[in-house]
């Protein structure tokens, strides 16, 4: 190849990497221009979005509030739950009492102010007696789901006061029964919207066939859930007949005296010391609330109770709403 075909074909190259060049960067000023535009019609279509949502919180005010108000109370309500439970002994009956008074008062009060909205009937899994427009029933839906929420915590208010002294067993024994009310409690939440969202699709307006079909398939995607929470509260009450320690044993004097009676939780005497599947020794009442908690040993950090249930031994609630 001479010298003028060598310079032709370097010329052929900067040209196609020119041209190469000024394709890429047309392409980015288009994607450019696209964003521009997205971003013009969404700085247009906002503030009529924000009038719009104004009108449809204007019409639904005492719905919003009502929402509002029984989640905040809940809230609530959980912080004060898990703060008593962990007071164990320190509890005093008369604050939980009043505790249980007001939260009864809270239920009744918010099911007499909406006695007029068709709420009670789905709480006995009975439809509404009219086919309820879709915000309507999300409504039912949610006030029910935070109420059996509420008097679930009123039932763990009681256990509390049975418990108010638990120590060792009674402790362990009050973290699988409150446990046990709390997967109860997630299996009555997932039967719950069922009613209202059957009387909902079964609408005959959409015609028999697509109305039927609909229905038909929510029954069949709700089934799939309710077999996960019958066997979580299977699981639970399970738990609670299995009267012996399941992550360890009784520990002999010998082996307290040999591990040095003071337990690494409380850094005091052993009590009902407890020997662990990885050979070191606490007090029952100590590892009972750390494995309310954590499933690892608190000193070798070996994998000690299975994860074949989570725990609501602390009082707590689950606060996610169950819509469907």
């Amino acid at each position: 190849m001479d010298g003028g075909e060598r310079e032709e074909e370097r010329g052929s190259n900067v040209e196609g990497s020119t041209s190469s060049g000024s394709g890429n960067n047309r392409d980015s000023s288009y994607q450019r221009y696209d964003i521009q535009q997205v971003a013009r019609w969404i700085e247009q279509f906002l503030p009529f979005s924000l009038l719009l949502l104004v009108v449809f919180i204007r019409q639904h005010l005492q719905g919003f509030f009502v929402i509002i108000w029984i989640t905040a109370f809940m809230f609530r309500s959980n912080d004060i739950l898990r703060k008593q439970t962990a007071l164990k002994g320190e509890r005093k009956i008369t604050v939980l009492l009043g505790y249980f008074l007001v939260f009864m008062l809270h239920i009744s009060g918010i099911y007499w102010w909406n006695r007029k909205d068709d709420i009670f009937y789905p709480l006995l899994m009975v439809p509404p007696k009219v086919i309820p427009p879709f915000w309507h029933a999300i409504f039912i839906i949610l006030v029910n789901d935070t109420m059996v929420r509420q008097a679930a915590m009123t039932l763990k208010l009681v256990l509390l006061m049975v418990y108010k002294n638990g120590r060792g067993h009674n402790f362990r024994r009050q973290g699988q029964l409150l446990t046990l009310v709390e997967y109860m409690l997630l299996l009555y939440r997932a039967l719950l919207p069922t009613a209202v969202w059957y009387r909902f699709f079964l609408n005959k307006d959409y015609g028999s066939l697509f109305s039927s079909l609909i229905t038909g398939l929510y029954l069949t995607f709700k089934l799939t859930s309710i077999v996960e929470k019958v066997r979580s509260f299977l699981t639970a009450l399970k738990a609670l007949s299995i009267k012996e320690i399941h992550y360890g044993s009784h520990a002999t004097p010998e082996q307290v005296n040999a591990a040095g009676d003071l337990c690494a939780i409380c850094q005091e005497k052993m009590n009902t010391p407890i020997l662990l599947c990885c050979k070191h020794i606490f007090c029952e009442d100590c590892v009972s609330e750390w494995f309310e908690r954590e499933r690892t040993c608190p000193l070798c950090r070996a994998l000690v109770r299975p994860a074949d249930l989570r725990s609501f031994g602390d009082g707590s609630t689950s606060l996610l709403f169950q819509l469907f």
